[in-house]
């Protein structure tokens, strides 16, 4: 009696290592059809060995016989364990146009065996033993019997060859010992159930099955090669899924109608849905863009898409673009697409920046060369003039004119040298209360109270954008005459712009002047700071106006498209 209980001891404790590896590998990623296909080898092993384990210990022919039939289904964890090897070794069969049939060629055969098992006696039936109790017996020579062991045989012995042949084919050294040590593991379970499952019953010997030492030894090397080879980290099986999710580029499979069949997280983002909520839907109604519907037709006439580039979510959504390629069937037909999504939008921007500075940089060399030649032209004038004869009186005029040319040329100079700045660095975000504060300190404000109310947000703007709230703020104090409290705020518009607001209690601005303000040359000191700031904030798309009451004060109102804005830490 006392190798029955070795044989049994040996059969629970499977159970228990089989349950606690299949968790064990499910936990590290239940996403991965590689991990969920290994947790069902190991779950289907578990209740085996269980029911195995129930047999033996029944105490009488009727919960023998329930136990035997409850646990039928030991040939489908060889068809499990195929399918496992195949989807683990990215074996090409299953990339066939027919691998739906050939799926169910493996496991239709192993529920059908199931089934007679349950329903009849023609595979194995329950017999005692004296001194060791209920065993099941095979029918050795019943068609339905050896029907089943050839099945198991085959199947075996299928996921051991694609194994080995995985193995002689890897190039990655630790891909070839992970194959490697899998096919041991295979060889071992098929070494220790062979002499059970086909020799034994031959001489009527019915110890119990000695293929969960194998299994035992089977997990021992899987445990051992994810130890030492990192399996289930690395292997074609399980890092292809999430490559594909991790992707930083949106990815789309679909199908020759336009229908999604797999889409990662970040194309979802981009599309501004759910991953769920897209499968099965077309490629039109994932991306706004008219373009979108003619991708397909573009790729049947090209066979390949590169860098198209199209607005998704209407005037003020992302800038996205798309690169393609047809897939194939093995017979060379188009069977699908695959896309690759980048949001571009930041890009776009930081061009468009880019150009507009250049144009307008352009733009305020020719002004100011040209201005400049006026003044010079002018300077000239009373130069010569200056030359000639001419009473004291005339020569004090004359000079202070040639001072006030000079000191004129000066501040063009002065502000070409600040303009040159523009478009330099890209836009980028900037903390909107970093920015006031910095501002506030650079200013001598005096006795003038600043107060500030603003959200935790960030502005999307270029890097001089501190320039312009300090213009602003310089402004109220220098031509404010009697400020004494300047107010900072934010609000959000119902079409979610961000206004920015600075206002003052001095004599404000008149209603003649609440444009010119913004123009070259206006205003009594340099005449180029508001006009500076209307530039810098508009690389960005952000716009500035004067909204005050004449008598009341001057109130800035800094418009910040949607789009432009954040709020801080998002």
């Amino acid at each position: 009696m006392e190798p029955f209980f070795v044989f049994v001891a040996v059969c629970i404790f499977s159970a228990f290592i089989t349950c606690a590896l299949g968790f064990f590998i499910l936990a590290k990623n239940p996403g991965s059809t590689v991990h969920r296909l290994f947790f069902l080898v190991m779950i289907l092993a578990t209740y085996w060995a269980f029911g195995e384990y129930s047999i033996w210990q029944s105490g009488s022919y009727d919960w023998a016989m329930f136990w035997l039939k409850a646990s039928s289904f030991w040939a489908v964890i060889a068809a499990a364990t195929l399918h496992f090897i195949l989807v683990f070794t990215d074996s090409g069969l299953l990339k066939k146009r027919w691998s739906p049939a050939f799926l169910v060629l493996i496991y239709a055969p192993a529920v059908i065996f199931a089934f007679i098992e349950i329903g009849t006696s023609l595979v194995y039936t329950v017999e005692f033993l004296p001194g060791t109790g209920y065993v099941y017996q095979a029918i050795t020579d019943s068609p339905a019997y050896l029907a089943e062991t050839a099945y198991i045989l085959v199947i075996m012995a299928a996921a051991l060859l694609v194994s080995f042949w995985s193995w002689r084919r890897a190039v990655l050294k630790k891909i070839r010992r992970q194959y490697r040590l899998v096919s041991a593991g295979i060889a071992v379970v098929i070494i220790c159930g062979f002499p059970s499952g086909v020799v034994l019953p031959l001489y009527n010997i019915y110890l119990p099955n000695m293929v969960f030492v194998g299994i035992i030894l089977f997990s021992l090397i899987i445990t051992y090669t994810i130890i030492r080879y990192e399996l289930f980290t690395l292997s074609p099986g399980t890092a292809g899924p999430d490559i594909v999710r991790i992707l930083p580029d949106g990815l789309i499979l679909g199908t020759m109608d336009g229908r999604i069949v797999t889409v990662n997280a970040r194309a979802a983002a981009i599309c501004n849905a759910r991953e769920e909520d897209l499968l099965g839907r077309t490629i039109a109604e994932c991306i706004s863009d008219p373009v979108a519907s003619t991708l397909i037709q573009v790729l049947l006439k090209k066979g390949i898409l590169s860098d198209l580039e199209v607005t998704h979510g209407g005037e003020d959504g992302v800038v996205i673009s798309i690169s393609g390629a047809l897939v194939h069937d093995p017979g060379g037909d188009p069977a699908g697409f695959i896309l690759i999504i980048r949001d571009i939008t930041r890009r776009k921007e930081s061009e468009r920046a880019l150009q507009l500075a250049n144009e307008k940089i352009s733009l305020m060399t020719q002004l100011t060369r040209h201005d400049i030649s006026n003044l010079v032209m002018a300077l000239s004038g009373y130069l010569e003039l200056l030359s000639d004869k001419v009473s004291d009186a005339n020569r004090e005029y004359f000079l202070s004119k040639c001072q006030e040319l000079v000191k004129k040329i000066a501040l063009h100079l002065q502000f070409t040298r600040e303009f040159q700045d523009i478009g330099l660095y890209k836009p980028d975000w900037q903390q909107l209360e970093t920015l006031v504060t910095k501002a506030i300190t650079d200013l001598d404000a005096g006795d003038i109270e600043i107060t500030r109310t603003i959200d935790d947000v960030d502005l999307y703007a270029d890097p001089l954008t501190l320039k312009v709230v300090y213009n602003v703020l310089e402004n109220a104090v220098r031509h404010g005459e009697h400020t004494t409290r300047i107010d900072i705020s934010t609000e959000v518009t119902r079409k979610e712009d961000l206004l920015v607001l600075i206002s003052d209690n001095g004599r404000g601005v008149p209603h003649d002047n609440k444009e010119k303000i913004f123009g070259y040359g206006f205003g009594r000191n340099t005449g180029i700071g508001l006009a500076l700031s209307k530039e810098i904030l508009s690389i960005t798309g952000i716009t500035i106006r004067e909204t005050g009451i004449p008598g009341d004060g001057a109130r800035f109102e800094i418009r910040v498209p949607r789009r432009a804005w954040r709020r801080h830490g998002e």
